[in-house]
């Protein structure tokens, strides 16, 4: 993108800030960032980044759905919708009307049905991978809708007595390997063969542990330890996979410290998070009480374009979007049951800059369309991230003057200037934005400045005070071999 294209943007933008404005008198919720300002958390309200645009239910697409579970795009935007009110699967190309939709299928000669659908995945060749949740079996159709394959009796090595195949969520590699997440499983996302074989559990969240009973633990004897009830994992609630093949993951459970990661294809977690307050959602303020505070609880996650994240919050009914980096962009929506608000949200998918949540107790997916605040913001981002630095400076400028606590403008300019050896400027801006740098190599923003700072002004000043030096040293020596050589032709006179 040519620099002053997307100048010509950026003013376009700015000069429809109005319309944003004007929006957000009937956008039933509002929007917050996070502030660290003060040395505490504190919830600054933010313009609104996203309005609600249209709805997807059964009075726009003329066939039922009653409770939208799952959705997910294919590579030319057509979009998939499990309906579990009504055991169907429902498909709208880009327009959003009704291609097709499909309760039954012929399964070797049967008559066949899905029974609660959930999950759905299509690959690039077109195949449909429906996790058929209370038949414990995923249906695989192919591009043209017919029967293809069926799994079922999955069985994990060491896998217990009690253990049963509830596929719920799913994504399938370049190689046809499945990833799947089975309810009530613990030991992590199952990775399947494409005949279905168990291969081996990917990304194992860790055990949470209550620290009181951990320290009794250390005092109990072996058989009361025995006892006591067994500790599990974080069950993961939703994945989806980039186009790079790693997966984003979320985790439901309020104890989880780690709700959203990025997991690479041995399992790793590799979510960078740099962000002022963490990748997880609501966190306490400063002003708040512990007993009101209730931690987001998270059901879907999808990845968006430029390594934007975007995450699903059952709690609240709200959406956060993170950056590549770990920076909370923005939150928005709610619960409720006017236009943009949710009941019990329970899939999220982002086509371009357009934000798609599905309501499963309504019936309906709402289709939100990002302002011209949050468009600044991705403007500013992506010129950045190409290299384009005085555009995303000249930009970041106008987020803040819609919004002066976002903290990450400042960081951002500081960035730049920082690049650029403009490091006292870079200090100051720093400084507002209260940067404290890469977590993971310990770096400060505005130390970092400050040591460029102090290295330039002695780089400036060495080279003067050094010559400067010299020559009084030249010319205190020349003197004192003058007088020398003078009191030398005096004594001899």
């Amino acid at each position: 993108m040519k620099t002053s294209k997307i100048l010509t943007l950026c003013f376009a933008l700015v000069a429809t800030c109005s319309t944003a404005f004007s929006a957000m008198a009937y956008v039933p919720y509002d929007s917050y960032i996070y502030s660290t300002s003060t040395g505490r958390i504190t919830a600054e309200y933010s313009p609104v980044p996203y309005v609600p645009a249209r709805t997807i239910d059964r009075a726009s697409l003329g066939v039922p759905l009653v409770q939208p579970i799952g959705m997910c795009f294919d590579k030319d935007m057509n979009l998939y919708i499990t309906d579990a009110g009504t055991n169907a699967l429902v498909i709208v190309d880009k327009d959003y009307q009704v291609v097709k939709r499909i309760e039954d299928f012929e399964n070797n000669g049967l008559l066949d049905f899905f029974g609660g659908p959930e999950g759905v995945f299509v690959a690039d060749n077109g195949d449909i991978y429906i996790c058929d949740t209370n038949q414990k079996r995923i249906i695989v159709l192919d591009k043209t809708y017919q029967f293809k394959q069926e799994i079922k009796d999955v069985v994990p090595a060491n896998a217990d007595e009690y253990f049963v195949f509830l596929p719920s969520k799913i994504a399938v590699d370049a190689s046809g390997n499945l990833f799947v997440i089975s309810k009530n499983e613990y030991s992590g996302i199952l990775q399947l063969d494409p005949n279905g074989k168990f291969l081996s559990f990917i990304g194992s969240n860790k055990v949470v542990f209550d620290p009181i009973t951990k320290l009794w633990k250390k005092i109990m004897s072996k058989e009361q330890r025995e006892q006591m009830e067994q500790f599990l994992p974080v069950e993961y609630t939703n994945l989806q996979m980039d186009n790079d093949g790693f997966f984003y993951t979320v985790s439901k459970s309020e104890d989880s410290t780690d709700p959203i990661k990025r997991l690479n294809p041995s399992g790793k977690d590799v979510l960078i998070k740099n962000g002022y307050v963490g990748v997880a959602g609501d966190v306490r303020t400063a002003d708040m009480e512990e007993k009101d505070f209730k931690p987001s609880a998270f059901v879907d996650v999808c990845p968006g374009e430029n390594g934007l994240i975007y995450a699903l919050d059952v709690t609240k009914g709200r959406i956060f979007v993170y950056n590549n980096e770990g920076f909370l962009f923005y939150a928005f929506g709610g619960l409720g049951q006017q236009l943009g608000t949710f009941v019990t949200p329970s899939a999220i998918e982002v086509r371009g800059s357009d934000v798609l949540v599905a309501d499963q107790t309504t019936g309906r997916i709402t289709v939100f369309k990002r302002t011209a605040y949050g468009n600044l913001i991705d403007t500013a981002d992506y010129c950045y991230s190409v290299g384009e630095y005085e555009t995303s400076v000249e930009t970041w400028r106008e987020v803040v003057k819609l919004n002066s606590n976002f903290e990450l403008a400042y960081a951002q300019i500081g960035k730049v200037y920082l690049r650029q050896k403009r490091n006292e400027e870079a200090m100051q801006y720093f400084m507002l934005g209260n940067y404290r740098g890469d977590k993971i190599t310990g770096t400060s923003g505005y130390n970092k400045a400050f040591f460029e700072y102090r290295r330039q002004i002695a780089t400036a000043f060495f080279g003067p005070v050094v010559v400067t030096a010299v020559v009084f040293i030249v010319a205190g020596t020349a003197y004192k071999r003058y007088r020398k050589r003078r009191r030398a032709y005096e004594r001899k006179s």
